[in-house]
């Protein structure tokens, strides 16, 4: 028991030390547009969408990159 009471006053008792880093601004997480355009041939095995949908995914891709390439940077940065 004074073993368990020496260890919570130990715990206690210490000083905590807490870190503050800067945090830039977080760009927001893309949204994906809801699939509604696009077409599934099952015969044919084929997708159809609208050019503008190709453009929204081609779109998301590079913000989801642009994310997670900054994501890896505050990795790095907390890592130092």
């Amino acid at each position: 028991m004074s073993v368990l009471i020496a260890s919570m006053t130990a715990c206690a008792g210490s000083p905590r030390i807490e870190y503050v880093y800067e945090t830039p601004g977080v760009p927001a997480f893309p949204v994906f547009p809801p699939p509604d355009p696009v077409t599934l041939d099952g015969e044919k095995e084929t997708v159809s969408m609208p050019l503008w949908y190709w453009q929204k995914i081609a779109e998301y891709k590079i913000d989801v990159d642009a994310i997670e390439e900054y994501l890896d940077r505050l990795r790095e940065a907390a890592a130092r």
